[in-house]
C-alpha cells in the first residue's frame, strides 16, 4: 500500500478494507448500517462517499399515484403515518409537500394542538 503525501494518519483514517466495504455497500443505500459496521459517524461515511464521487442507486421517483395520494391525505394526516403508508421517510414527505405547496388543514392543526407533543430522541 502506497501512502499519499500530506495525509494525516490515525485511528480515524480509512483503511483499504474500509474503502472496499464502502464501495460494496454504499450504492445500495443503507448508510446508517454502513456507519455502524465501520464504527464511524454517519457524516463521515457520507463525506467519504462524496469525496470518492459515489452515489446510491436507491432513489425512488414519485409516481402519479403516490402524488395523488399525498395531495389527498397530507392536509388531514399525521406526516409520520403518511410516510409509513407511502413507504418513504418523513423528510421525503415534507419536501414533496413543500414542492407541491401543500398545507395541513386548519381543523387538523387545531385537533393536534391539544395533544401532547412527541419528544425528540436525544
Amino acid at each position: 500500500m502506497t501512502e499519499e503525501k500530506g495525509l494525516i494518519k490515525g485511528p480515524w483514517s480509512w483503511t483499504t478494507d474500509d474503502i472496499k466495504l464502502l464501495k460494496k455497500l454504499y450504492p445500495h443505500g443503507n448508510i446508517k448500517m454502513i456507519a455502524e459496521r465501520l464504527c464511524r459517524p454517519l457524516t463521515a461515511v457520507r463525506q467519504k462517499a462524496y469525496d470518492m464521487g459515489m452515489k446510491t442507486n436507491v432513489y425512488r421517483y414519485w409516481t402519479e399515484e403516490d402524488l395523488k395520494l399525498l395531495v389527498r391525505l397530507y392536509p388531514n394526516m399525521n406526516t409520520e403515518q403518511l410516510a409509513k403508508r407511502l413507504d418513504r421517510s418523513e423528510g421525503s414527505i415534507k419536501t414533496k409537500a413543500l414542492q407541491l405547496r401543500l398545507r395541513k388543514n386548519q381543523r387538523y392543526l387545531k385537533s393536534i394542538q391539544s395533544r401532547p407533543r412527541k419528544r425528540r430522541k436525544k
